[in-house]
Parts: structure tokens; C-alpha cells; sequence
């Protein structure tokens, strides 16, 4: 006979074969979210290694830091990196099309991503700063500052980046709550 009092003792047999099936399905759960995790991370970056090789192979950059997406009328990876001459540059790769029309811009020649984020802040310092990424609209190199202003619109302002000037503006009020 066992003994009921013992320190392993959970209860009647239903309760040890519930409790077992819900470990297993946690443990199930588990996995699955981070296996769905690690595609969707994996698909947020697809085509970056092969964006590499090609500026790589077309020598348009010695060495690549970092590769961005920005996704506007058409979508481009944008690679930050340094040519032969040491130049930091900002280099964006058309993801549509076999020929590939890259347009380079000099980070000497632009306002920094840090610059740019300090005069947003000047201008909206009750606003909640989402992201800043390089953009490339209408053939025109912006930096695409995302942010949720005081009357709590998401925002969409894009910003020259030669002079930080105003180029475009989109709000979004949410409909739901």
C-alpha cells in the first residue's frame, strides 16, 4: 500500500496524468513559438547574404557593417559600408529586376541617423520614437523617421538627408482601441 503522505505524492491518478499531458503541451508550445520565431527572423532577413556578395563581387563596397530593408514604392536593401578609399557609404540595392541600378550615397555628405534623431526630438519631445531607417523615395535619399506623436498617430516622417528638411508627412489615427 502506498503511503499517502509521502513527499511525492500528488493525488489521484487523473491528476498526475493531467498535470503530465499539460507539462507536455507547454513544452510543445515552446517549442513551436521558438521554431516560429527563428522563420520569421530568418525571413526578415532573406537576401541579405546575397545582397552582400554582389556589392562585394561589383566592388562598390571593401566591407559591409550592416544591411537594412526599406520598402517604399519598390523595396531595397540598404548596405552600410566602407569602399576601397576607406569612405563610409550608404549604398541602395533595388531588390526587383536583374539589372540592378545602385545609388550610392557618401555618409560624409549627409546628416548622421544620430543628428537627425536629435533635431526630431528638438521638434517633438512628447512623442515616443519608434525606428529610423535610410529611405530612397521618388529617386530622393530620406531617412524615414517612425514614431507615435502626443496625439498618439502613428507617423511616418520622411526627412531629407542632405539637410534635414521636410520632404513628406503621413499620420495614422487608430481606429480601434
Amino acid at each position: 500500500m502506498k503511503n499517502k503522505r509521502s513527499l511525492l505524492y500528488i493525488g489521484p491518478k487523473w491528476i498526475r496524468w493531467t498535470l503530465f499531458i499539460l507539462f507536455l503541451l507547454t513544452v510543445a508550445c515552446g517549442i513551436y513559438f521558438i521554431y516560429l520565431y527563428n522563420g520569421l527572423l530568418e525571413s526578415k532577413t532573406a537576401g541579405y547574404e546575397e545582397t552582400k556578395q554582389q556589392l562585394l563581387k561589383a566592388e562598390t563596397l571593401a566591407e559591409i557593417d550592416k544591411i537594412e530593408t526599406f520598402h517604399g514604392k519598390e523595396a531595397y536593401h540598404v548596405a552600410y559600408g566602407k569602399d576601397q578609399n576607406e569612405q563610409s557609404k550608404l549604398v541602395f540595392y533595388p531588390l526587383k529586376g536583374k539589372e540592378k541600378q545602385l545609388l550610392t550615397v557618401n555618409q560624409a555628405d549627409i546628416v548622421s541617423k544620430s543628428e537627425m534623431k536629435e533635431q526630431w526630438r528638438q521638434e517633438c519631445d512628447q512623442c515616443e520614437f519608434i525606428r529610423i531607417t535610410p529611405a530612397l523615395v521618388d529617386g530622393k535619399e530620406l531617412w524615414e523617421l517612425t514614431y507615435i506623436d502626443d496625439s498618439n498617430r502613428y507617423v511616418f516622417d520622411y526627412l531629407d538627408m542632405h539637410d534635414g528638411s521636410r520632404y513628406e508627412q503621413m499620420r495614422f489615427k487608430s481606429m480601434f482601441k
